[in-house]
């Protein structure tokens, strides 16, 4: 078996990666997807000014993404619309042309085109998980860890399938941590608001670059030109959405406040199998219900998450090594989705790259792969095709033991033990 695998060439793994996810591509939409179908078509029709303030969007759901993300979707709007024009010429000026295919397009088209950036995501995803691996580790490994994450499930159902998009906020967020790591902070810092402001599933992660920062002993002159770029970058971005009359930075804070950050379901658990879901299951129930009679349930979430941070940081800080990092970013996106309220189904999915590495660390963390990968996946699918068992208790609570478990076992693993070292 490992020798068949040290004959394949990676292009191959590559293009076996690329053709399923292709042939996966036009068979089902989700509710998201669907969604941002609407957000690029009304940011085109009506333009982006007063976009998240007063456009009505009638029956169709209200944009609840920041503003790369309609940027996404407008862009893939005109590129549809292109491809309209091209179509109709062909069809209208070769007999031969299938006529159908311009009512399938009409269709399907435009939510077709929102997936290719995510299928593209997802192949460099496996790039730079190679790349890594081929660096700190055999051929031989890394050809395995891109096998693995080309004919891996829940990297083809996220992104062939559902169209969520978390292809592209966990890469450039990954790229934005190989920047930091390289005390490339402008660049760093830039990939990192994208990411952002395109999903912020991974604000989370931003207190391990301030650590990054700290450590790498960053200058207050860097400090200074960072700041400043990131307010000048978000100035931009926001500037075509925001009211004439308001300043783009303070429309920014408000609109991220008031509309983004607190999420469109503000639950205690949205479909997720957490410490929620095994306490009170999977039925909808706000997160501001009163424990103990004089706390909220998210205030709750938040002073459980706190400690686990600190933690998890402080460990980071004193064994400052990118095998270390791994375990940060696993620990840190477990936390959230454990124990934070408002966790959808599918947020354990930035964990699964930096454990898979972990695995080829220390072969001992490849079975919480597989576990993580399980349960991921099975709350994925009964989210969304196998809704008929996300109400069924037994399981949902047996799925929300092993991720609490699981997550604890990761946060307080000692990565410094009978394991081998990557220094800095």
């Amino acid at each position: 078996m490992l020798e068949m695998i040290n004959k394949i060439k990676i292009k191959y793994i590559f293009l076996v990666a690329a053709f399923l996810r292709l042939i996966s591509l036009p068979w089902t939409f989700h509710g998201d997807i669907k969604a941002t179908y609407w957000w690029g078509k009304f940011a085109l029709d009506f333009g982006w000014r007063g976009f998240y303030d007063w456009l009505n969007f009638g029956g169709y759901g209200r944009p609840d993404q920041p503003m790369i993300n309609i940027y996404y979707d407008w862009l893939v709007r005109i590129v549809y619309q292109i491809l309209y024009q091209v179509l109709w010429f062909l069809n209208t000026h070769i007999p031969a042309f299938p006529s159908n295919l311009i009512t399938w397009y009409v269709e399907f088209g435009n939510l077709v085109l929102l997936k290719i950036p995510m299928l593209l995501a997802d192949l460099l995803l496996i790039y730079l998980a190679y790349r890594f691996s081929k660096k700190f580790f055999s051929e031989q490994k890394s050809k395995i860890i891109a096998l693995i994450l080309a004919l891996y499930p829940p990297f083809i159902y996220n992104t062939a399938f559902w169209g969520s998009g978390d292809s592209i906020v966990n890469l450039l967020a990954i790229v934005s941590l190989i920047f930091i790591w390289q005390k490339k902070y402008i660049f760093s810092v830039f990939f990192l608001i994208i990411s952002i402001l395109y999903k912020p599933s991974l604000l989370i992660w931003v207190p391990i670059y301030f650590v990054i920062a700290l450590k790498n002993k960053i200058s207050l002159k860097k400090i200074i030109l960072v700041t400043l770029f990131s307010l000048a970058l978000v100035y931009l971005i926001s500037y075509p959405f925001a009211p004439k009359e308001i300043n783009p930075i303070l429309w920014f804070i408000k609109t991220m406040t008031s509309r983004i950050l607190p999420g469109f379901m503000p639950h205690l658990t949205a479909n997720a199998m957490n410490f929620w879901g095994l306490l009170y299951g999977l039925e909808l129930k706000l997160d501001n219900i009163l424990l103990f009679n004089f706390i909220t349930a998210r205030t709750l979430s938040i002073l459980i998450c706190i400690p686990f941070y600190i933690y998890t940081l402080v460990k980071f800080y004193r064994h400052f090594t990118l095998k270390n990092l791994l375990f940060t970013l696993t620990s840190f996106t477990l936390v959230t989705f454990t124990f934070m309220t408002r966790m959808h189904e599918r947020y354990t999915y930035p964990a699964l790259l930096p454990l898979l590495l972990l695995g080829f660390y220390d072969p001992k963390l490849l079975k919480y792969f597989i576990i993580l990968s399980v349960t991921h996946f099975y709350n994925v699918l009964c989210a969304w095709w196998l809704d008929g068992l996300l109400y069924f208790y037994p399981l949902v609570a047996v799925s929300s033991l092993i991720n609490i478990f699981l997550t604890l076992k990761i946060v307080f693993w000692n990565p410094n033990e009978n394991s081998k070292h990557l220094q800095q």
